[in-house]
């Protein structure tokens, strides 16, 4: 019975072996790739979000832990003449298909947002993958650095405390907006005060 399953599948095993061992080698390949794109992908939202201070702009990748005792990476966004013009920080939140992963800046004052980029997003296309557009992005850029609240109406220019969700994606919109909210209180926690912190400046 047993020779005669070993017939009859070995073809499956030997084939599903080679497969596994196929994929292996691919991702030990990739990861350092992957790895370096996704720093690269970074550095580039970085520069995107304090753009206005021009290439001069430098960052200083820090390591902190939140109030909730997790290590925090964020960074700090200094201008050709080395005064702080912000801070960054990569947070992940459940979305309505997937996480989403975003890069959220504000001001050296902890006062106003300076934007979001998406890092990760599996949101549904036509709907949720809207939250990469311009049109819902540029709400919060000089919004308010406090608690940010998602009404289905209202007008998007206005900057203030309300984003406007994208129609038909409710669920995405309330995800980036809880994201983001949560991103400025991890750097106001990380920023408020001297920590124990390792540092190191960065060519970005």
């Amino acid at each position: 019975m047993v020779a005669r399953f070993l017939k009859q599948t070995w073809l499956v095993m030997a084939a599903s072996l080679a497969f596994g061992l196929l994929v292996a080698a691919v991702d030990g390949q990739l990861r350092d790739r992957i790895k370096q794109n996704a720093i690269e992908k970074r550095n580039r939202e970085l520069r995107s979000l304090f753009q206005e201070f021009g290439q001069e702009c430098r960052f200083a990748e820090q390591t902190g832990q939140d109030k909730q005792g997790n290590d925090v990476t964020y960074f700090t966004a200094m201008d050709a003449r080395g005064r702080i013009v912000g801070y960054a920080t990569e947070h992940v939140g459940g979305g309505f298909a997937d996480k989403i992963r975003l890069l959220v800046a504000v001001d050296a004052a902890l006062e106003q947002i300076k934007g979001y980029a998406v890092m990760k997003s599996n949101e549904t296309p036509g709907f949720g993958d809207k939250i990469t557009n311009a049109e819902f992005r540029d709400q919060f850029v000089q919004a308010p650095a406090g608690k940010l609240k998602v009404e289905t109406r209202g007008d998007r220019a206005v900057k203030d405390e309300t984003i406007v969700a994208i129609t038909g994606a409710t669920i995405s919109s309330e995800a980036v907006t809880k994201i983001v909210n949560e991103s400025i209180v991890i750097i106001k926690e990380l920023t408020a005060e001297p920590a124990e912190t390792a540092a190191s400046e960065k060519a970005m």
